[in-house]
């Protein structure tokens, strides 16, 4: 009997913890319906809307979001057969010895052509290793730090015509096939051209225009070649055409002009240049590159300096891993105020060069490379000795991010 009682005061207690358990998830289940309801309505409120910060400005993840990130990493080791260590080639210095040559890093929102609205972005280059110190621009800083910014500058579309671009700030040349960045040269090694008769970076403004999808205009304004603070109070000029001929040829047009010596505004530096690119079926590109140019008084043995350059890049693409690149030079210094070789006044200087160009895995370049100097002056060493030829091997390996 006691047992009977006692399952029936059990009985009563589950039942009643029942109703109550069963009242209690009811009235939390109502609650959770009406928190459902406000989030979802703050979701509605802030469709369409930045995140925003504390401060209200864009959150930091939007702004990467936006921000294309990008750079490389590259190293190289050459073999002078000279016995000594290279000369008349500022980025390869070293005889039977490894070099940094970049850590890049580069961070861009990029701008487009818009004829409707405003829109803006920026760039932002900086560059770690031994090259820092060839591309260093006077003014800024300490040229024997391994580090440089490289470009710096804000760029906006002005919806004029089929948009405006203008662009403010640090900004590498217009000039030349090759650039500052070896991942992207056809060659490891740079030419005669790109080390002595270019500027690599300019500070100062550009506009750049496309009239059509085959014709587009640049024009700059900006210190002096390679100078952050400006060594005369004359600013220097450039400008450039970028015609697309066929979707196999095209031709880019340059001109330049401006004071470059020291607190002097009357000597002038002048030139113009044009690069043919020839492709050839699927897998073969030939660039054509020639340069003039004259400056006033800059001769080593007084008055005008003038000078002529030309250049040939084959470039055989068998693969999407295996590439070859062929690449002739010749430049004549008239006066040496480009190579400052020759003292009497003249100097002419040539090269040829090959290189394997090998990508095994994405990313990952591997670019063995020979290459013959020849100059009309005695510019290379060797040991104690001054010679007019030099013979270069080397390898350089570059991983791209």
């Amino acid at each position: 009997m006691k047992t009977m009682n006692t399952m029936k005061r059990w009985s009563v207690g589950a039942l009643a913890m029942l109703v109550i358990a069963g009242s209690w998830a009811e009235a939390n289940e109502a609650e959770l319906r009406e928190q459902v309801k406000r989030l979802e309505q703050r979701v509605v409120e802030l469709e369409g809307k930045p995140i925003k910060s504390d401060g209200g400005s864009p959150a930091a993840l939007e702004w990467l979001g936006k921000t294309a990130v990008s750079g490389f990493v590259s190293a190289s080791f050459f073999h002078n057969f000279n016995d000594a260590n290279p000369s008349a080639n500022t980025f390869v210095t070293k005889n039977d010895g490894f070099t940094i040559h970049k850590l890049k890093l580069a961070l861009e929102k990029p701008v487009d052509y818009d004829k409707d609205k405003w829109n803006a972005g920026f760039r932002a280059d900086v560059v770690v290793g031994e090259d820092a110190k060839v591309i260093h621009a006077a003014g800024l800083g300490d040229s024997d730090q391994p580090f440089d910014l490289e470009q710096a500058y804000v760029n906006i579309n002005i919806p004029i015509g089929n948009g405006l671009k203008v662009a403010l700030g640090k900004m590498v040349t217009l000039m030349g096939v090759e650039v500052i960045e070896e991942t992207v040269n056809p060659n490891w090694s740079v030419g005669n051209q790109f080390l002595f008769v270019e500027n690599f970076t300019q500070l100062g403004g550009l506009l750049s225009y496309r009239w059509t999808d085959k014709i587009e205009t640049m024009f700059a304004v900006f210190n002096g070649w390679d100078k952050v603070t400006d060594n005369n109070s004359g600013l220097s000029f450039m400008g450039k055409v970028n015609l697309t001929l066929t979707d196999k040829t095209s031709l880019a047009l340059l001109g330049y002009g401006g004071p470059e010596q020291d607190s002097n505004t009357s000597n002038w530096r002048t030139g113009a240049q044009v690069i043919l690119t020839q492709k050839v079926g699927d897998k073969l590109t030939f660039y054509v590159q020639g340069d003039y140019g004259q400056e006033d008084n800059a001769s080593l043995v007084g008055g005008k300096a003038e000078w002529y350059a030309a250049g040939v890049w084959a470039v055989y693409q068998f693969n999407d891993k295996v590439g070859l690149a062929l690449r002739g030079d010749h430049l004549a210094d008239d006066g040496s105020s480009r190579t400052g070789f020759d003292p009497t006044g003249n100097a002419n200087l040539s090269s040829v060069t090959v290189t394997l160009n090998i990508t095994p895995i994405p990313n990952l370049q591997i670019r063995p490379e020979l290459r013959y100097d020849h100059c009309s002056e005695p510019a290379f060493s060797d040991g104690d000795k001054a010679k007019h030829d030099q013979i270069l091997l080397g390898l350089g390996v570059a991983y791209i991010f």
